[in-house]
């Protein structure tokens, strides 16, 4: 019970955004940048630091990768045997195709962070450190397939893994992230 009254706020905030968009118009432009400032920098940053400052053990943290991995993996085959549902338009297969795998890092994040403080939002960091590229590689390479785009090119300007080989390298490093960071 105490696990769902830490969560309550959380989930407070979700129920007042969707009521904010639903009652509220601030338009779709307001809406579309801040969807571009969470993806292209808060959540990137969040990211970064969750890596970052955590001393990653990859042999220790090797059965929750293989685990996650296995979970998205499973995913990617579920959407994919959807593909026959969409033979006439395989665009639209290509965006709806992710839904069989992504995950809300996101509100993973708020939730672990409030049922497990900084050792659990420090896992659910390597976690979604790992799985973002995976997930990312997924998704990408389908639309790249079926959109004409270069694979590689869209990996190296997505900035959910960039930030996630930054994080991961600065770990590496054996550097400390300075306190104001």
């Amino acid at each position: 019970m105490q696990g769902i009254l830490l969560l309550l706020p959380d989930f407070g905030l979700i129920l007042l955004g969707w009521a904010l968009y639903r009652l509220v118009d601030f338009g779709e432009n307001f809406w579309s940048g801040l969807e571009k400032l969470v993806y292209f920098v808060l959540f990137p940053a969040l990211l970064f630091k969750a890596l970052a400052s955590t001393r990653i053990d990859f042999a220790t943290a090797a059965p929750l990768f293989a685990s996650g991995a296995a979970a998205l993996g499973c995913g990617v085959l579920f959407g994919l045997l959807a593909a026959p549902l969409f033979k006439h338009n395989k665009a639209v297969f290509a965006s709806r195709f992710q839904c069989a795998f992504r995950f809300n890092s996101y509100l993973g994040l708020a939730v672990i962070g409030k049922l497990h403080g900084a050792p659990g939002i420090a896992a659910m960091g390597i976690l979604i450190g790992a799985m973002v590229p995976l997930a990312n590689i997924a998704s990408v390479w389908m639309l790249a397939r079926h959109g004409n785009l270069g694979l590689f090119r869209e990996m190296a300007r997505n900035p959910l893994v960039l930030a996630t080989l930054a994080g991961f390298a600065f770990s590496a490093s054996g550097l400390t992230l300075p306190a104001a960071a």
